[in-house]
């Protein structure tokens, strides 16, 4: 045995250079063995070649995602944009309907009755004639048809001609004049007439008999109207109408327009004549002889008008 590694010792140091070149290899090896353990190059080739192969496929899953995500985005927004736009195509068409009613709808206010397409008083207008917004319209653009600004058809010869309310000048000067109100009309039509309001039509159609009233000059029918509404403790309703320049009589003794069917409503008659502007236009002269009347049928023939604008 001794011998045995006697010999060996001998001869480690006759091949002391090529035994260590050969532990150093053997070394190295056992190192790499460690670090990288027993796969090839190939193999971590391999490895990361389906590293990025995963990364690919999971950036081409995202966008077909995101493809299939906004395709059933769009075709969810579709019915949604379909059912706006009918709504939207609906309210147009429910604004054009009323547009186109509105546009068509009458209006007569005292004694004077046109067409309105953005104002809507009442049916009456102090005694002047229908008339549809296109004359309206022409009415305000030329004069060749005689109109004035509110709409006045030209005023019969001889008869006293409006005086607007911004210019009307009053003076501490007593007149006289003869004042009445009757619904006498609506007595030939109580089947017209809103069922409620039967008890408020008197006997006699009377609701104020012919009386002498004073007035200051230069006050107007509707100034004396209220007046002698207020002494006498008769209700009486009024709003103004800026397309007429005017005050517009609704009610008197609680009887309104359209109470009595849909011509129905209260026109004024001045000396046997029917003015066709509104009552707070004329300016009342001494001795004159003030009606008022309600009218049931035809805007005023049933009261004497011998035509709605007046005579």
């Amino acid at each position: 045995m001794k011998s045995l590694i006697t010999k060996i010792i001998n001869f480690i140091k006759q091949h002391k250079t090529a035994v260590i070149s050969s532990l150093a290899v053997v070394l190295v090896l056992a190192a790499s063995f460690v670090f990288f353990g027993n796969e090839s190059p190939n193999s971590q080739k391999e490895l990361t070649k389906s590293s990025y192969s995963a990364e690919d496929s999971t950036d081409e899953t995202q966008k077909s995602d995101l493809i299939v995500s906004a395709t059933e985005s769009s075709k969810s927004t579709e019915p949604q944009n379909s059912e706006s736009s009918k709504s939207d195509e609906s309210s147009n068409s429910a604004a054009d309907d009323n547009k186109g009613k509105t546009d068509s709808g009458e209006s007569f206010v005292q004694n004077q009755t046109v067409v309105e397409p953005n104002v809507s008083p009442s049916p009456y207008g102090d005694n002047q004639s229908h008339q549809d917004s296109e004359s309206k319209q022409e009415s305000e653009s030329s004069s060749s048809d005689g109109k004035d600004k509110y709409l006045t058809d030209p005023i019969p010869e001889g008869k006293p001609k409006p005086v607007e309310p911004q210019d009307q000048e009053i003076e501490d000067k007593t007149l006289y004049c003869t004042f009445s109100i009757s619904c006498a009309t609506i007595l030939d039509n109580m089947k017209s007439l809103r069922k409620h309001k039967a008890d408020l039509v008197p006997s006699d159609g009377w609701i104020l008999k012919p009386q002498k009233v004073e007035f200051n000059e230069g006050e107007s029918v509707f100034d004396v109207l209220q007046r002698v509404c207020k002494e006498n403790k008769i209700h009486m309703e009024a709003s103004w109408t800026p397309i007429y320049n005017s005050s517009y009589v609704e009610g008197i003794a609680n009887l309104y327009e359209f109470d009595c069917g849909n011509q129905s409503g209260w026109m004024y008659k001045v000396n046997d004549w029917f003015p066709n502007y509104g009552c707070s236009r004329y300016e009342l002269k001494n001795g004159d002889t003030v009606e008022w009347k309600y009218t049931c049928k035809g805007y005023g023939f049933d009261v004497g008008a011998s035509m709605p604008m007046g005579g």
